[in-house]
């Protein structure tokens, strides 16, 4: 009873919610990619290992030894000692060409998990932003919405305030204090957007500066550029941007929809892709011509039953998804070849559905996928020898939170595998995958009846140790 209500995704061992909601608000995050790090050249001393140059004189190293407790075997452990060097940068790393430290935004600071505790227990929007404005995560964009309507997207970062006219992506000098950082962006010039006219934003690891549609988007100019903010669009963020921004009434069944569409849009790379697949010397074998002539007709859409979307996809994950300027088509023309060969051999046809060699495989299930790289559905595989792509990474915790015109919030969500990620005994351990693999979401019970009507074992934490002899 003491109003900690939140439910959401959080990682095995980590005492808050990371992103999700409570009852009145709710929060998510994607990766940003700021420059948050520095490496400096230090000038050693020839005459004293122990110092380095600094505004035209010498410093002394910080050094300390640090115990590092090595876990052999069993409970077999050892203590190591190492000796380690601090500069007025940072952490010195000693190599066999230089003599270098390092910087890092939120260095020295550990107010993570207390940040996230009062964003867990936030009633209002003031309330998050607080809990936001107070140093702790370095990074990471943030979506959030509320049961007032409120809407509010924030390039959050702890962003390094550095002097212009140094290359900050590159090493940099160590003997100045220049280029010694001591402050970050003020919250309050962070790129953010508080309740657009269009009604929507969204960030898909991109650029802040097309969050949404309209004059509410942060403006480059008014970034200085040793910040390192992104400028690029992903396909998700395109094909966010286009489905949110041509519809003026979104519902909650067509979010949706929205959230697993399963398109590349045309604005993007990969018409290029598809433009150099077609166009590279392939051989005139009988299986790569019929490949080129499903690729040619593809809709650029990996729906569970495209016969086009393993044949591309499968071709530019073995190049690495270079950039469209960057592929060799002579390598394109080989890779190409070698995925009609290797999906015919596995699967007897070039032209196998999307489903039958993207998968998700957990426990004893092995199931079919539409969706791919850089999709709004996000499946991002491994190949397998046996010609599928094992899903590794992309959608995981997804949650779609609904408030009523009374402010009553309804939920409902899913995991990829399961809530017992860890415990392959447990079953837990892949119990929602068949519902992940058919893009079903399961309620989300916020009411102890509802919780208690569904119960499956109570216990209070610890009670084990309690009952031990």
């Amino acid at each position: 009873e003491e109003g900690w209500d939140a439910v959401g995704g959080l990682f095995p061992g980590l005492p808050v919610v990371t992103h999700g909601q409570n009852r009145d608000l709710g929060w998510a995050f994607t990766v940003n990619r700021p420059d948050l790090v520095d490496v400096y050249v230090l000038e050693i001393n020839p005459e004293n290992a122990n110092q380095y140059r600094f505004d035209g004189g010498w410093l002394e190293l910080e050094i300390r030894t640090a115990p590092i407790t090595v876990k052999l075997f069993g409970r077999l452990k050892w203590t190591v000692k190492e000796e380690v060097a601090w500069s007025v940068y940072g952490p010195v790393l000693g190599m066999p060409h230089g003599t270098y430290a390092v910087r890092y935004a939120g260095q020295g600071q550990a107010g993570i998990f207390e940040q996230l505790y009062h964003m867990n227990k936030a009633r209002s929007f003031e309330e998050w932003q607080a809990a936001l404005k107070v140093p702790g995560l370095p990074m990471f964009n943030v979506g959030y919405a509320d049961r007032e309507g409120n809407i509010y997207y924030l390039y959050n970062g702890l962003l390094p305030q550095r002097m212009e006219g140094y290359d900050w992506s590159q090493y940099l000098p160590g003997n100045t204090s220049e280029t010694l950082w001591t402050e970050y962006l003020p919250f309050e010039q962070l790129p953010q957007v508080l309740n657009p006219e269009s009604g929507f934003v969204q960030n898909c690891n991109s650029t802040p500066y097309k969050t949404t549609l309209g004059p509410e988007n942060p403006l480059p100019e008014e970034f200085s550029p040793t910040l390192g903010i992104e400028t690029s669009l992903t396909n998700r963020a395109r094909r966010a941007l286009e489905l949110f921004g041509s519809d003026p009434d979104i519902t909650e069944q067509e979010f949706y929809a929205f959230k697993y569409d399963m398109a590349y849009s045309r604005a993007g790379d990969m018409p290029q892709y598809i433009e150099m697949i077609l166009a590279a010397p392939v051989t005139q074998d009988l299986d790569v011509q019929a490949a080129l002539d499903l690729v040619r007709a593809w809709d650029m859409r990996a729906s569970p039953d495209s016969t086009a979307t393993a044949l591309v996809i499968w071709t530019l994950q073995s190049l690495g998804f270079p950039e469209p300027g960057e592929i060799e088509p002579s390598a394109l023309a080989q890779a190409f070849v070698e995925t009609v060969n290797a999906l015919k051999q596995a699967h007897g046809r070039v032209d196998v559905p999307c489903s039958d060699v993207n998968r998700i495989q957990r426990g004893d299930h092995d199931l079919g996928l539409g969706g791919g790289p850089d999709l709004l559905h996000a499946v991002y595989g491994e190949q397998r020898d046996d010609g599928h792509l094992q899903g590794r990474q992309g959608d995981s915790y997804v949650a779609l939170v609904t408030w009523n015109s009374n402010g009553d919030v309804h939920s409902r969500s899913i995991h990829q595998y399961g809530s017992a990620t860890l415990d392959e005994d447990s079953p837990h351990y892949a119990d929602q995958a068949p519902l992940f693999a058919s893009r079903q979401l399961k309620p989300v019970w916020l009411d102890e009846a509802d919780i208690r009507a569904h119960l499956e074992q109570e216990y209070r934490p610890g009670e084990e140790l309690d009952q031990a002899p």
